[in-house]
This record gives C-alpha cells, sequence and structure tokens, in this order.
C-alpha cells in the first residue's frame, strides 16, 4: 500500500478572519500546497480538482491565484476570474489547470485561494467568521496500468495563517525513499521575497541523515526529490532559514509506490519544539499579518470557463 506523492494581499484585496486552532476549521484565506497538470514518472499523469464549499446563507465571492512552480510571481501570476461561492453550494471545479482552468498543461505548482475582502467587506478582526468557507484538492492519476481506475492524494486547503514562519518548524514523518517508495517534498511560498528554507532528513532513531537548503521564491513553489536515498519510516523537518522577517511558507511531502504510482500526502505538523538555534516561542502567524500580506498582480488565466470547469469529464 503506498504512503505518500508530488505532486503547493496589499491589501484590501486578502485576509483571515480567525487565526484557526485546528488546521482542518475553516477560514477565509488559504494555500493549496500542490495542485498539477502534468505527466509523471511510471506512466502516470497529475491533475487537481478544486472544490469550495460556502457555509454561509449569502454569496461569497472568492479569489484562486495560480502560483507556477520555479517562477518568481512576485510580478504577476495568473489569477481567476472573481468566483461567486452561492449560499451552501459545493462548488466543483475539475482538473483546474487543464485548458477550461488555468490551461497549464506539464506545469505544476500551489494556489492562493481566498475571501476577496474588497468584494465581501471581511472585517480584519480576530474571531470575525463571516467570509469563512471550505477549501479542499484532490491530485489524482488515471491507473498508469489502463485498468480504468485512479489513484488520488488529498491537498485540504492548508489555513494561511498557520503556514511556517521563523517561530516555528514543520515536521513530516514517515518518510520513505527506498526500494518500494519515493518521496518528494515540497514548498509554497506566500511570500513576497525570497525565502530560504532548510530541510534535514532524519532516520527512524532520530539522526539528521541530510541537510539541504533551498530557496524558494517570492510567492513561489519548489518541489525536488528527497536527496537521501535509502531512507526507510524516517522523518523530514522544514524551516525557515533566511528571509525577510514576515516570511510565511507551507511544506509539505508526497510518498509514491515505485510500482502502482500510488501516492498519499505527508501534512506539515507545525510546532516551536525542536526549532534550532531559535528559543521557542509562540507562533505569531496572526490575523493581521496574514490580512496584510500581499498577492501577485493579477494576470488573465488563459480559457477560464467556470460553467466548463464544473463539467467533470474522465
Amino acid at each position: 500500500m503506498a504512503r505518500k506523492f508530488l505532486v503547493g494581499v496589499v491589501l484590501g484585496t486578502v485576509v483571515a478572519a480567525g487565526t484557526p486552532a485546528l488546521a482542518r476549521e475553516m477560514t477565509s484565506a488559504y494555500v493549496v500546497t500542490a495542485v498539477a497538470n502534468l505527466p509523471g514518472a511510471g506512466g502516470t499523469d497529475w491533475h487537481t480538482d478544486l472544490t469550495l464549499y460556502n457555509p454561509h446563507s449569502s454569496v461569497l465571492y472568492v479569489k484562486l491565484v495560480y502560483l507556477p512552480t520555479d517562477t518568481n510571481n512576485s510580478g504577476g501570476a495568473p489569477t481567476a476570474p472573481l468566483i461567486d461561492l452561492q449560499p451552501w453550494e459545493t462548488l466543483n471545479l475539475w482538473d483546474v489547470l487543464g485548458p477550461n482552468g488555468f490551461n497549464a498543461r506539464g506545469d505544476k505548482g500551489a494556489m492562493l485561494v481566498y475571501a476577496d475582502t474588497s468584494a465581501n467587506s471581511c472585517p480584519a478582526t480576530a474571531g470575525d467568521t463571516s467570509c469563512d468557507f471550505g477549501v479542499f484538492a484532490r491530485n489524482y492519476t488515471l491507473d498508469p496500468s489502463g485498468n480504468g481506475g485512479e489513484f488520488g492524494q488529498d491537498f485540504p486547503g492548508f489555513p494561511a495563517s498557520l503556514g511556517v514562519d521563523s517561530s516555528v518548524i514543520a515536521y513530516m514523518p514517515q518518510i520513505s525513499d527506498d526500494a518500494d517508495f519515493r518521496t518528494n517534498v515540497g514548498v509554497a511560498s506566500w511570500t513576497n521575497d525570497w525565502v530560504t528554507v532548510r530541510e534535514d532528513v532524519q532516520d527512524a532513531a532520530g539522526n539528521i541523515v541530510g541537510r539541504y537548503d533551498h530557496a524558494i521564491p517570492p510567492n513561489g513553489h519548489e518541489q525536488w526529490r528527497l536527496e537521501t536515498r535509502g531512507l526507510t519510516g524516517g522523518t523530514v523537518a522544514v524551516y525557515v532559514q533566511s528571509g525577510p522577517t514576515d516570511a510565511m511558507v507551507y511544506p509539505y511531502a508526497t510518498v509514491v509506490n515505485n510500482t502502482t504510482g500510488d501516492a498519499t500526502t505527508v501534512e506539515a505538523q507545525i510546532t516551536p519544539v525542536g526549532l534550532p538555534g531559535q528559543a521557542a516561542s509562540v507562533h505569531a502567524a496572526s490575523v493581521r499579518r496574514v490580512a496584510l500580506r500581499s498577492v501577485p498582480p493579477p494576470l488573465p488565466a488563459p480559457g477560464f470557463s467556470l460553467t466548463a470547469l464544473t463539467r467533470r469529464a474522465r
């Protein structure tokens, strides 16, 4: 059985209403850490379905910003037209990077998904839930053996206020890169500057068997194959090594079954415990800090059709 894979406002634009205590509580600004529309190893072909849910009795206006990987997105990023999420609506956007969406065949990245403050009048006050909504994504491949099924992995939207800043470290356990599995590690950034993250690879006994630095572009996304091979059941730790004082990043890992291509997401577990070289401190990702975060200037999303995206086709 596979364990894991792949492939991821100045304001008046985005605000996170309320600082959630749990990653699965609703909020108003999310990072989907990995989205894709590209062929992969072993005959796989990865796609992303994105789902938005409105728990309110009124319309909620939502923005989607696609952050392509290996790209400095500070100068602009593909942005979908404003989405009017109807009361109690579950909006499914099938193959959101496909020809009816961001039209990004052969690419991967991350996505910012947030309630537009100028359209919704979301107050930047702690505890306000008037612009909270749900975000969920699934990355999947058609069965590379041609049997007609799919393999998929969940990428729930990660609340923007729960990212990794300089006060916390992210742990991702159950990592393997051996004869049976391969691991990819990725980081999305909601920071309008370069950020260097450090990756410590630990074996099952807690020994650091690999240490690597990765430069993440402004409002960018990076993903890499685990550099330390022969690891079975270890842990990857990721933390901010250098960057601006407001740096905020969102790590994740995936582990893929080398035989079937089946994959599972490893979500980051965030804590100040074990942060090297720094005193443990309270995670400072407040509502107002997220509210002041900027998004790249909008670039067109070619071919984006909300009507076409809602028609499921496989």
